[in-house]
């Protein structure tokens, strides 16, 4: 009989990996010679072995691992590491116990509670053990597939940022932990007027690069924990957690120089572009829901009108331009300029308050 494939049947298609673990030498040789005609199997005999194996190869689809018990055997430290883990997919990767058959069941219930997705006793017969491995390496990859179209899904193609439908799928997630929480979201809208016109007279081939260095341009210029989105043909979003209106307009002021690079908005501009930017700062009244609070969003990204010397604030809130909050927020995102202009004002008001503290810190009379 001609060998099974979990691939799909494919006799050309790589071996599925997987990783057998197992104290004892002669169960090892014996799994690999059960499952090495379809599989590529990789094996280890203690659980910080298989920890490393692991972590350094990402093919690997399913994991059999002996339930080792007794003192000072590894027991489940391998399970709960792989379940711990900060990688996605090392925490997915499906987990085998190999269990002896005087194994209690307190000791599968542990191994269950601790993220176990099935068991086989041994000694195993040999088709019962490559039936396991068929049906575990198959879902592994169902699942890595669907992981893969989701990120499709989720992506603009054009310029590897997400997309529109990413953007507000992300932008409920940071509203509502915004309400939660009681901080600050902003957003930064940019319409590139002109791009799809200019991008059109060049041939494709510059039209996918330069698409692609825009994409990574916007990305780069962004904290970590800031995210943004192509949301439409030429207009690109960021979702700013933890950042008020002068925080927005530090990002606003570092996105125009960017934009230059790519000969943009320069008087000898390479692309006829002019590039409109409107800032949002939502606000979530007690009494209203997330969805409103999109819809709002939604009806104000609508009013993309401003051209790249000055923004649009929507709904802004009641700081003034020389607030201690918004001074801080700029130095927070590097505009030293911003914060230049506008600290003696700032300085001058906390006058009282920085003599009062001064005053307060020196000894009195009766301590010297």
């Amino acid at each position: 009989m001609a060998p099974h494939n979990a691939q799909g049947g494919d006799k050309h298609l790589p071996r599925p990996r997987l990783l057998f673990v197992d104290r004892s030498r002669l169960m090892r040789k014996a799994a690999d010679r059960i499952l090495g005609e379809e599989f590529r199997v990789l094996l280890a005999e203690d659980a910080q072995t298989a920890w490393i194996t692991l972590q350094d190869d990402p093919l690997i689809q399913v994991v059999f691992h002996d339930q080792v018990t007794g003192e000072g055997a590894d027991d489940l430290e391998l399970l709960q590491r792989i379940r711990s883990s900060e990688s996605r997919r090392v925490r997915a990767t499906p987990v085998v116990i190999i269990t002896d058959d005087d194994d209690s069941e307190a000791n599968r219930q542990r191994a269950l509670e601790a993220g176990a997705t099935d068991f086989i006793d041994k000694p195993f017969r040999p088709s019962e053990l490559l039936a396991r491995a068929r049906a575990h390496a198959t879902t592994a990859e169902a699942a890595q597939r669907l992981r893969v179209l989701q990120r499709r899904h989720n992506k603009d193609t054009e310029t590897g940022l997400g997309n529109r439908r990413y953007f507000f799928e992300r932008l409920a997630q940071a509203l509502s932990y915004a309400r939660r929480h009681h901080q600050h979201l902003s957003l930064v809208h940019i319409h590139l007027d002109g791009l799809s016109q200019a991008l059109q007279q060049r041939d494709p081939l510059f039209r996918k690069a330069r698409m692609a260095r825009l994409g990574r341009i916007l990305a780069r210029a962004i904290r970590q924990e800031d995210t943004v989105y192509r949301t439409g043909p030429e207009t690109f979003s960021f979702i700013l957690p933890g950042t008020n209106e002068a925080g927005a307009e530090a990002v606003r002021c570092r996105l125009v120089p960017e934009l230059d690079t790519m000969g943009m908005l320069k008087a000898t501009k390479e692309l006829d572009v002019t590039a409109r930017f409107i800032v949002q700062v939502p606000r979530i009244m007690e009494d209203e829901g997330v969805v409103e609070a999109l819809r709002r969003i939604r009806e104000g990204m609508g009013t993309l009108l401003v051209d790249q010397n000055s923004m649009l604030r929507a709904e802004p809130q009641d700081h003034a331009a020389d607030d201690l909050d918004n001074l801080l927020e700029l130095a927070r995102h590097g505009d030293l300029e911003q914060v230049r202009q506008h600290l003696p004002e700032v300085l001058a008001r906390l006058r009282p308050l920085l003599e009062l503290a001064d005053q307060l810190g020196k000894p009195s009379r009766s301590e010297d």
